[in-house]
């Protein structure tokens, strides 16, 4: 049985995330930011993946984006930055929620494009496996909670290799 689970946002400790380091490539923006994990199907029992964000002015989240089984839901707890959608930039700010659908038009990557820090709470449905796409890149990714594969749009997997 999941237990109950209460975090503060001010109290909350936080892991420095540097998604270059981290995935070994170089890339144009920044992609480097604060979290802390408040819940993750991945250690608890839960559905729901619940983690307090915090960029500093001039980062970038995560690379533009859309999941395939994932919703997603932001809600900005201080500052303001720029949110990258479908429709073109949107400026979000405090008290801003904003909810992301599992298709092409939950499209997103968020910017803080102030002075100050940009802090926000992003609360995901989970979904195993899951098919993440970058459609800038024109890449996407699939992965469950054990395994992870990049691949390019027009990727094309025979499953009879090997047969």
């Amino acid at each position: 049985m999941q237990e109950l689970i209460i975090k503060n946002v001010k109290t909350a400790e936080y892991n420095d995330i540097n998604l270059s380091n981290i995935f070994g490539v170089q890339t144009e923006k920044p992609f480097e930011f604060k979290n802390s994990t408040v819940s993750s199907p991945l250690s608890t029992e839960g559905k729901l993946w619940v983690t307090f964000y915090s960029l500093m002015p001039g980062k970038t989240n995560f690379p533009y984006h859309y999941h395939s089984g994932m919703e997603e839901v932001f809600y900005i707890i201080k500052g303001t930055g720029t949110l990258k959608t479908p429709d073109g930039d949107r400026t979000v700010s405090e008290g801003d929620v904003i909810v992301f659908p599992a298709n092409e038009k939950g499209a997103h990557q968020l910017t803080n494009t102030s002075d100050d820090v940009l802090e926000y709470l992003d609360i995901d449905t989970f979904s195993s496996p899951e098919v993440v796409f970058y459609p800038d890149k024109g890449d996407f990714r699939i992965f469950t909670s054990t395994k992870l594969g990049n691949f390019p749009l027009d990727a094309e997997v025979n499953n009879l290799r090997n047969e």
